[in-house]
């Protein structure tokens, strides 16, 4: 378990660090070490399902070949044996990911092959038991997978796949809005009405209209927009205050804000560009209303989403295992529900580190606003292409510039020292070139650089990656807190009060920056943007 700018390995994390890991479940430490139990003889990754077994009976092993090597066997339950990126490795993933797929085919259409043939198969329409049936797993397991990976449960996705193909034909031919129904799926002429309405905010024959004074063609609409709100689903509580007050201190003027009580931002994805809101409904239940410029980034919108609070955290665990460190007990207490701040993409966060260092928060985030205005040329609005009704934010937003764009614009934004220049110049044009690397490959290379120290890869690991066990001991705003808290004088004695929570250094830096009586973080390094 080797971790860049933290220097942790699966020798130094402690036998009580990772006992608490697979108490919590905490599927963030699977691939790191693998858990073996002598009284079963089976090996389980940290985060499998089954009952804790007792600390006298368990061993911790490096790798899964090693655990078959000295005679254990699979879990059942977990796949340990799997290889990381593999389907087995995220189950819950890949069974989303099938279920997308057969529902896109049409799995829970009443029919697709024309109206006649759409109006007979009403008479007895697939069902969700029968998809769940034909993938094998329960009508709840399939939900659950498909709310955990995009915010909403397989009927959902049914609606919004016909009203996508209902779109199109409304856009690209002449068919009778009745005729449009039936073809797009749907079982009755009411049900088309309230999903169009659900999902684009207007009627039928509205939609149309805009589309058509849009100037709407068959290839215009193949990816339709679209606007939903997804359900978020979190394990314990969430200090919803104190994450807004977070994302509060460093919005980027013109790619977010705080609005109502609510964090919104514009987000570039893999098929066009999406706005996002987020934060708590009536009921108190997290919630993401996202507008898509296209329908098929709807699981990366949620991804992204669920990344930027955090909401995979097992909080419980956490806190429990957190408030057993005296000086934590109270931090704790006081702000119930505190999780990890997310940031969506690695080259957001490596940048605002690297630019925020040795500046205030505010500082930091002019000149980020800066970097999005140069770009704002090669961007266009997110949600731009969205026209049928109100998206959750006003569509000036624009997304975090990618490192190309913010490197072809360089000079136009950043008048800082040469130096640091420099620096800025190296991270950009190594992201640039390495666009679809994988995250921790990318750490490893920008690891090397000079100008990028330990404190810069600790807090991108921090941001991006939801590292639940950064050593943030070298952060100035957690050492002034510590000061302040009479907890600790020097680096090395608030290294060692952090080596105490592990594996959650994070969740103790976390706590420790809202602590008072020091302010949010305000200065370098504790002061990136």
């Amino acid at each position: 378990m080797t971790k860049t700018g933290d220097a942790t390995t699966f020798e130094d994390l402690p036998f009580d660090a990772k006992y608490t890991a697979i108490d919590a479940r905490d599927a963030r430490f699977d691939g790191a070490f693998y858990t073996a139990v002598f009284t079963t003889g089976i090996y389980c990754r940290p985060s499998c399902p089954a009952p804790t077994p007792k600390r006298e009976n368990v061993t911790f092993l490096r790798t899964a070949a090693e655990a078959q090597v000295r005679g254990f066997r699979p879990c059942l339950r977990c796949f340990p044996e799997a290889l990381p990126g593999s389907p087995a490795w995220d189950p819950a993933a890949t069974l989303a990911g099938r279920a997308l797929a057969l529902i896109d085919d049409g799995a829970l259409d009443s029919g697709d092959d024309g109206v006649l043939a759409a109006r007979a198969a009403v008479e007895s329409p697939p069902t969700v038991p029968a998809l769940a049936s034909r993938l094998g797993v329960s009508v709840r397991t399939l939900n659950r997978a498909l709310v955990e990976a995009t915010g909403a449960p397989a009927l959902a996705h049914a609606r919004a796949r016909r009203a996508r193909g209902a779109f199109r034909l409304l856009a690209s031919t002449e068919l009778p809005v009745a005729d449009v129904a039936f073809s797009a799926g749907f079982g009755s002429i009411r049900q088309f009405n309230d999903t169009i309405r659900a999902v684009f905010n207007r009627s039928p024959g509205e939609l149309r209209t805009a589309s058509r004074q849009a100037g709407g063609t068959t290839e215009r609409v193949a990816a339709a927009p679209v606007a939903l709100s997804a359900r978020l689903p979190v394990r314990g509580g969430l200090d919803w205050a104190g994450l807004s007050s977070w994302f509060a201190a460093r919005t980027v003027a013109g790619m977010d804000r705080i609005e109502d009580g609510h964090y919104e931002r514009a987000l570039a994805l893999p098929n066009g560009r999406g706005l996002l809101r987020l934060g708590p409904d009536a009921s108190g239940v997290l919630r993401a209303r996202i507008a898509l410029d296209d329908a098929r980034d709807l699981p990366a919108a949620v991804a992204t989403a669920r990344r930027l609070t955090d909401a995979d955290a097992d909080l419980p665990g956490i806190e429990s295992a957190l408030s057993r460190t005296a000086w934590l007990t109270p931090l704790v207490g006081a702000r119930p529900g505190t999780r990890i701040p997310g940031i969506p993409t690695l080259h957001e966060a490596v940048l605002r580190a690297v630019t925020g260092q040795q500046i205030t928060v505010a500082a930091g985030q002019r000149l980020m606003a800066a970097a999005v205005r140069a770009a704002r040329a090669d961007s266009a609005p997110a949600g731009g292409g969205y026209d049928g009704g109100a998206p959750p934010s006003s569509s000036e937003l624009r997304p975090f510039p990618s490192a190309s764009a913010a490197l072809a614009s360089l000079g136009d934004w950043y008048r800082g020292p040469a130096a640091r220049r420099a620096t800025i110049e190296r991270v950009l044009a190594l992201l640039a070139e390495n666009p679809a690397a994988p995250d921790a490959d990318m750490l490893e290379r920008l690891a090397v650089l000079k100008g990028v120290g330990p404190w810069t890869l600790a807090y991108t690991r921090l941001r991006a990656l939801g590292d639940p066990d950064v050593d943030l001991s070298g952060d100035a705003a957690l050492a002034t807190n510590a000061r302040a808290l009479g907890l600790a004088e020097s680096r090395a004695d608030l290294a060692a009060e952090l080596e105490a929570t592990r594996p959650w250094r994070s969740y103790a830096a976390a706590h420790l920056w809202a602590a008072a009586p020091a302010p949010s973080p305000a200065t370098a390094p504790g002061g990136a943007s």
